[in-house]
């Protein structure tokens, strides 16, 4: 029996229905019209929980504010360096970019200028959305049997039974800031006092070693490294370079004294620290529209408004808008949240650094830290992790072991 042919015409109205249907998916996703204005915001997962709860108001929001005109949310979440990386290359094309920390804004900036010949960005219009200090992680015991205070502090622990843990510089915000902030220790400089002749110190390069010697878990994902840290315990990580939000967020899980009987706190560096402070930049590049910077500005204001920025105090960060930090209502919502109870503070007395803008020392960093970094852990591909590497004289000397073995167990076998 011979097969029956579809008729053209069935496979063109097959089509156009596809067409119309995912066109009506896509506005169900974004929620509006093909009319609207597509606002599209590259951003890092720190902060996609605070984000998604008050994200679908803003299309209504802006409505509001602009009679007769609509706007669409387009999100994409990606890593710190990541993102930047999408940009540069062109396969990301965001009309607002908000990595972690306000120290990526001159290195993609830089890096544009120097691939491009032009400025992708305004520094000095670029904004902090939220905020959380780079601290120094514990565990309560460990705090009170060390007593240590400071980033100059790790160098002494390095000669203890220091079990250090952070994130990878090449692939993670926290990992990059922690080395930067070493090097700063080692200087005895601010970050943004930091020289390229610095970097190629010898006496600072092994001051880095000495430190990153004793690591023993480098992640690619802090919220990752945080909870590795509740599950292997005091003994496995003693010390760990992350978030202050995700102290507060491992303490409200309850899960670390109740595995350990001993809870994760927050050491503020004497010295003063860097902060992840989700600069929201907007970005000028060619195709981003007229309309499109407007709607930018517009979701700029929404996120800063008192409103949005109390809802981000449950999730551990502080105001990005400081005008709210004299807020009483504000106040009151953070001394929910930041209390030692959850292992953190609620008034910071210790200097807030300024990141370096000189794209070249900022390119610079993950270099040092390649060269100065603990040389037993190996990265992983397709993990969170780096683990410590297998010594090639034992490798050998297993493979030796093993064909030994075997020569032995068949001359038996001949004998018999």
């Amino acid at each position: 029996m011979a097969k029956r042919k579809i008729p053209t015409i069935v496979f063109v109205i097959i089509l156009i229905l596809s067409i119309i249907a995912l066109d009506i998916a896509r506005q169900v996703q974004f929620g509006g019209s093909k009319d609207d204005i597509i606002l599209s915001v590259l951003y890092t997962s720190e902060k996609k929980g605070w984000i998604n709860s008050i994200a679908p108001d803003f299309p209504e929001w802006f409505a509001e504010r602009n009679p007769g005109q609509s706007v669409r949310l387009k999100f994409e979440v990606q890593g710190t360096r990541t993102s930047m990386l999408s940009i540069l290359s062109g396969e990301s094309k965001p009309t607002v970019w908000s990595p972690a920390a306000m120290v990526w804004v001159p290195l993609l900036d830089w890096a544009w200028n120097n691939k491009f010949g032009t400025q992708i960005l305004d520094y000095g219009q670029v904004i902090s959305l939220v905020a959380s200090p780079i601290v120094i992680g514990t565990w309560q015991s460990y705090m009170e049997d060390n007593n240590f205070t400071s980033w100059s502090d790790l160098y002494d622990l390095a000669d203890t039974e220091l079990k250090l843990a952070h994130t990878s510089a090449q692939e993670s915000n926290s990992g990059y800031m922690a080395v930067l902030l070493e090097i700063t220790a080692a200087s005895g400089k601010q970050p943004h006092e930091i020289e390229l002749e610095d970097l190629q110190n010898t006496t600072i390069q092994s001051w880095l070693e000495k430190v990153e010697s004793k690591a023993v878990l480098y992640g690619t994902s802090t919220g990752f490294l945080a909870k590795q840290a509740v599950q292997l315990g005091p003994s496995a990580i003693n010390v760990m370079i992350l978030y202050e939000n995700l102290i507060i967020e491992t303490a409200k899980d309850g899960e670390a004294f109740s595995k350990w009987g001993d809870n994760l706190v927050a050491v503020y560096p004497e010295e003063g620290t860097l902060w992840s402070d989700h600069p929201f930049a907007i970005l000028n590049a060619s195709w981003v529209t007229p309309e499109e910077q407007f709607a930018a500005q517009e979701f700029e204001t929404f996120l800063l408004s008192k409103e949005n920025q109390q809802q981000a105090v449950p999730f551990g960060f502080r105001p990005g808008n400081e005008t709210l930090l004299n807020d009483t209502d504000i106040i009151q919502e953070m001394q929910e949240v930041f209390k030692p109870a959850n292992g953190v503070a609620f008034n910071l007395t210790i200097p807030r650094f300024d990141v370096p803008t000189d794209g070249e020392i900022l390119d610079r960093i993950p270099d040092l830290w390649l060269k100065t970094r603990a040389t037993t852990l190996e990265r992983v591909e397709g993990s969170e992790y780096w683990q410590i590497g297998m010594n090639p004289l034992i490798y050998f000397s297993l493979i030796f072991g093993t064909l030994t073995i075997l020569v032995i167990v068949r001359k038996k076998r001949r004998v018999n």
